[in-house]
């Protein structure tokens, strides 16, 4: 039930903002939005899979790597153009998080035209999504379990 208050919240937030500004609405821009509402989560699947797969490797202290997942992931209500340098090359291609909401919406919150790293949203979050299926894969083939 969580999920859907939050999908209806969120549709509202989107509605309501979407007038305010005045934006067009036309059926391509509808489907650019469901395009990088899939791929951001495909992002917010593939990020916690890499953390619930290192459990598989690191025996003590997978739970820390779960919690820090969990505050990079905050991080991604932030525009990446607050970070400088190193951590905005963190944040776009090693912890892509960027790509989960910053990216993406620069095709419908600027007059600009959209970066390269916009339209491949949808192919990194495959991607990305798809190096985190592997990696759990891996690490459930190679679980020996406890013994028990």
């Amino acid at each position: 039930m969580k999920g859907l208050g939050q999908l209806a919240l969120g549709i509202f937030v989107m509605s309501y903002a979407w007038t305010n500004m005045q934006m067009a609405f036309s059926f391509i821009i509808l489907s650019k939005l469901i395009v990088a509402l899939i791929s951001a989560s495909l992002f917010m699947i593939a990020i916690m899979n890499f953390a619930s797969g290192s459990s598989f490797y690191i025996t003590s202290g997978a739970y820390y790597v779960i919690t820090l997942v969990n505050g990079f992931r905050d991080y991604a209500k932030y525009p990446i153009s607050i970070f400088k340098g190193f951590l905005r090359f963190v944040f776009t291609f090693i912890i892509p998080i960027g790509f989960m909401a910053y990216y993406p919406s620069l095709e419908f919150l600027t007059n600009k035209e959209p970066t390269l790293l916009t339209y491949l949203t949808p192919v990194y979050g495959i991607l990305f999504f798809y190096l985190s299926y592997k990696f759990w894969m891996r690490g459930a083939y190679k679980y020996s379990g406890t013994g028990s």
